[in-house]
Parts: structure tokens; sequence; C-alpha cells
């Protein structure tokens, strides 16, 4: 009974600087709405109802949350390991050039080979693209936040050469050439391009969700995370786990890719992406690195997505104001974290001191 109660209490915990990120948000756009002459309620109101009413704007939410599920849950699990992979943009990118690659070069296969092909060749893809920042962090001490950052227009540069140039389809558009059907994902709604994707998007989230919390792998890439000295004098071999998270978590933003080529455009589209591998990294934030967080952020993410296409419709309100609210929402999660990494060395020196008082008191 007692175990249960901490561990409630520890969820409630986790819970609550998320929570206060989304009030924040929302206080601050309901005051800019209101400097605009706007209603707050009514626009909240439209956005909320633009993203969830009825199947046709549902399906849409769910459209936009797929890619969120692949590139949050990338950054979660580098995250949760101490590691700080802002690259799924780019691993995204790759993985979603080998999907498609394969998704034309291999036609003639059976449905039944060639899409699991697909997806597997597109996780390999974001995974390669991983291991250079990774590659470069354990082996040489190289920051993978640079190299990442670095990587990410490289990965745009080099995709949109071989989509405008290499491999470039006949005709007039940017992309290769479309994917056979045998490597279609299939579709679940006529209102949108919501695909099997959103289905993918959610067992994965859930495997890492069980991964994490019963087996022994998944506590050793949580130790690395809290405190790698002590893993590594606890006999954990940090560099080579370190590893494995980089390459794991790129192949799973290489996933996002895969869903976008194999089951929304059927076909490698040149700089595809409004920037799912960036937003990725708010809902790892709001997320607190939980996957079962990821799927309950990117819903949130999607909702605001997709409603704000209606927003804009009908009431004028630029659809980048959502964007104005994720921005607020990352600024106030990375504000707390910082706060607490200042806080840190002082809670260990105000401990450290009174050791040394007690130990004074009790020599006196």
């Amino acid at each position: 009974m007692e175990s249960q109660k901490n561990l409630i209490t520890k969820l409630a915990i986790s819970l609550v600087a998320p929570a206060a990120a989304v009030v924040i948000a929302l206080i601050i756009g309901a005051i800019l709405i209101a400097l605009l002459g706007r209603n707050p309620l009514e626009v909240y109101g439209t956005l909320l109802e633009g993203g969830l009413s009825g199947w046709p704007n549902l399906s849409v939410t769910l459209q936009m949350m797929t890619p969120l599920l692949f590139t949050g849950l990338s950054v979660a699990i580098a995250f949760r390991a101490g590691l700080w992979n802002i690259g799924a943009e780019g691993q995204m990118l790759v993985g979603a050039m080998f999907a498609g690659v394969a998704g034309y070069a291999l036609a003639g296969l059976p449905a039944i080979i060639h899409l699991p092909l697909c997806i597997l060749l597109g996780f390999l893809g974001g995974l390669l693209w991983a291991s250079i920042p990774a590659l470069l962090r354990v082996y040489l001490g190289v920051n993978e936040l640079v190299v990442c950052l670095m990587l990410n227009p490289i990965a745009l540069l080099l995709t949109g050469y071989i989509s405008t140039k290499a491999l470039k389809a006949p005709g007039p558009t940017n992309k290769l050439p479309d994917i056979a059907e045998t490597a279609y994902l299939p579709s679940f709604s006529i209102y949108s391009q919501l695909n099997a994707g959103i289905v993918l998007g959610i067992v994965v989230c859930l495997f890492f969700l069980v991964f994490n919390a019963t087996t022994v792998r998944g506590f050793i890439w949580k130790l690395i995370g809290l405190n790698p000295r002590f893993a590594h004098y606890g006999g954990i071999d940090v560099k080579t786990n370190a590893l494995w998270v980089m390459l794991v978590s790129g192949g799973v933003a290489g996933l996002a890719g895969v869903e976008q080529v194999l089951g929304q455009y059927h076909a490698f589209y040149d700089n595809f992406s409004p920037g799912f591998g960036f937003d990725g990294i708010a809902v790892a934030m709001l997320a607190n690195s939980n996957p079962l967080g990821v799927i309950a952020a990117s819903f949130l993410f999607g909702t605001l997505n997709g409603g704000s296409v209606v927003l804009q419709m009908t009431t004028g309100l630029s659809k980048y104001f959502v964007q104005v609210l994720q921005f607020i929402v990352v600024l106030v999660l990375a504000a707390k974290f910082v706060w607490g990494r200042k806080r840190s060395p002082l809670k260990r020196k105000t401990a450290a001191t009174s050791a040394q008082s007690q130990t004074v008191t009790q020599e006196a």
C-alpha cells in the first residue's frame, strides 16, 4: 500500500511542471488575444472545436499527431539517458529517404514483405544518421548537441540533392518516383491522410513504456542519465549503452519519415517536413521523457495544429498563434530545467554544511 502511495505521489509530482507550463502558455495566450481585441474563450473554443469536433476534424488532428509520436519519443529516449539528441529532424529526413527509395526500387515484392522491409530500412536510415553524433560523442567527447544542430541542415541539403538531381522523378515536382502500392500504409480516413502509422507510433511508445519499466536495459539507460559516473563505478559500460541509446533514438526518428512517405505522400518529397523534428523536442519536454506522456503531448499538439487551420478560417487569427503557445510551453519548461540545475549545487552545499555541523556537534 505504501509503495502504491509513493508511486501515485511521484506520478502527481511529474505532472505538475507540464501542467503548469500548459496553463501558463494558455494564460499568456489569452492576454495576447485580448490585446488583439478578441475574446480568449471564443478563440480557445474555436481551436478545440476545430481540432476535435466530428470525425473529419479529429482525423486531421490524429494525422498531425502521428509524426510527433515518433520524433517526441526519439528525443525522449535520449533525454532520459542524459543525451541531447536534437537531430530528430535530420534523422527523420534520412529515414524517409531510405523508405522512399526502397518503396519504388523494390517494387514487385509482395506487400507482406515489401511494407515491413521499407519500415525497417527507414528505421536503419535514421539510425545511421544518428550514428555520426553518437560515435563522436562516445569516442571523441564531442558535444552531441552541436553535432546534431549541424547535421540537420546537412540532411536537408543531402536529401534535397537526391530528390531534385540524382534520383528525381520525371516532371516538375522535386520528388522521388512514387512508391509501389505494396509499400502503402493503410489509410484510415477519406477526410485526411490519417493512416496506420498512428497505430505503429502508439505501439512503439507502449513498447518503450514497458521496456523502461520492466527491463534491466531500460533501468541502465535511466541510470546513466541520472548519474553516469555512479553507473561507471557500478560496473556499467556507459559508453556502449550511450551509443545504443543514440542509435535507437535516431531509428525511432526515422520512423516519422517512414510514416510520411509510406502513409501520407506515397513518395519522398523534397523539404516535406514543416519541422516535426523540432516539435518533437517540445513534445518530449512536455512529456517529461515518459512514453505515455509522449502520446498525450502529441495529441495536445496535434489538436492545436489541427484546430489552428479552422481558427484562421473562422476568426482570421493567424494559425501561427498555435506555434506561439508551443514556444511558451518550451520556454517555461526550459526555465524550470535551468532553475533546477542551479538549485542542485546549492542543495548539495547545504546538505554538506548540515552534515558537517552535525559531526561537529557530536564531537563536542
